[in-house]
Formats: structure tokens, C-alpha cells, sequence
């Protein structure tokens, strides 16, 4: 009997729960800023601002929404356009929503992960990543939203990460380059749109 009078809670609970949240998968497309990266040399390099394409997994509920979110860019070194660099960011996001006018809200989120820094010139590696994103989301049909949204992606790289970017090989270090700070920041200006089922 009790076995039967917790299942029957569980199901209610499952139940209950299931019918006032909802998946949605979210896909991303826009441009990203970067911040200059100065070499251990002292030269300045600028990534360039490239396109980048995303998607996410979240629960919503209510409010609120939670998931996984992953993004790719790829660009290359400004002053040196044989240098590619590749940035894969997989981060896990929660957002809160407040409306602003029919169908139309505003989210402002967190967001905390890993970006995988690869380069065509260095070895493949990985850092802490977090940030903030906000935006607008407009709910076209019941299942169905657009949106445009800003997001601040800051990677956690110690100054002692280096990787080689000079081809002459008359200098000694290779001309090792670090990131300007122990953080790499970058801004990721999206639209969007959002399937929930």
C-alpha cells in the first residue's frame, strides 16, 4: 500500500511538473567582438570579429530557463591571417524572464563552462569560461519565438599559457604570445530563434 501511495505521488508530481515546463532548443547566429591579445613581446594582435553559430538545450519554467549552451567561432589573427583560431564554448545557462509588453520579454542570465582554444599554429587546449547574456524574445506562435541577444564570454587564461605565432626562427622564443590580463573577453551579438515542445 505504501508502495502504491508513493508511486501515485511520484506520477502526480511528474505530472504536474511536466505540464507547466517545456524544452525549447534555441539556435544562435551572429557576430562576435574579441579583445586584443599582446604578445610576450609586446606586439599587439587583434582576433578578428567573426561570425559565430550556437545552439542550446534548456528547460522552461515559469520565469526561467536552464540548460546547456554551445557556441563556435572561428577567426584568425588579424596581423597575421595564416594564424587561425578556432573557440568552442560549452557552457552551462540559466536565465530569468520578465515581460515587457504583449509577447515580448526581456532575460537576463548566467552563464559558467569551458571554452576549447585551438589554433592551427599551437596545441589544443582548455579554460574556465562564465559570463552574462541578456535579450528580447518575441513569442511568434505558442511553440515558436524569435530574438536578438548580447552575450559576454570571459575565459580565465594565466599569463604563463603560451603558444608559438612567430615563423622566424631566428628569435629565441618564438615570439610566444599570452592573453593581454588573465582574462580573454568576447562579445557575441545573436539572433535567434527557439522551438519549444
Amino acid at each position: 500500500m505504501k508502495k502504491l501511495i508513493l508511486a501515485s505521488i511520484v506520477g502526480l508530481l511528474l505530472t504536474s511538473h511536466a505540464s507547466h515546463a517545456e524544452v525549447g532548443i534555441t539556435a544562435y547566429a551572429g557576430q562576435t567582438y574579441s579583445q586584443t591579445l599582446t604578445t610576450s613581446k609586446f606586439q599587439q594582435h587583434e582576433l578578428s570579429d567573426d561570425s559565430h553559430y550556437g545552439f542550446s538545450v534548456d528547460w522552461h519554467e515559469a520565469d526561467t530557463k536552464y540548460g546547456l549552451f554551445y557556441s563556435e567561432y572561428e577567426g584568425e589573427l588579424e596581423g597575421s591571417t595564416q594564424h587561425k583560431v578556432k573557440m568552442e564554448y560549452l557552457l552551462f545557462q540559466s536565465a530569468v524572464y520578465r515581460p515587457i509588453y504583449n509577447n515580448l520579454d526581456a532575460y537576463l542570465g548566467l552563464q559558467l563552462g569551458v571554452n576549447r582554444l585551438d589554433t592551427n599554429f599551437a596545441d589544443a587546449d582548455s579554460f574556465f569560461a562564465s559570463g552574462l547574456f541578456g535579450g528580447l524574445e518575441y513569442q511568434v506562435l505558442d511553440s515558436l519565438s524569435v530574438g536578438t541577444e548580447v552575450r559576454w564570454l570571459a575565459t580565465i587564461v594565466k599569463n604563463k599559457s603560451k603558444v608559438t605565432c612567430d615563423s622566424d626562427p631566428a628569435t629565441t622564443d618564438m615570439c610566444s604570445w599570452h592573453f593581454d590580463g588573465d582574462t580573454l573577453n568576447q562579445f557575441q551579438v545573436s539572433a535567434n530563434i527557439t522551438y519549444r515542445f
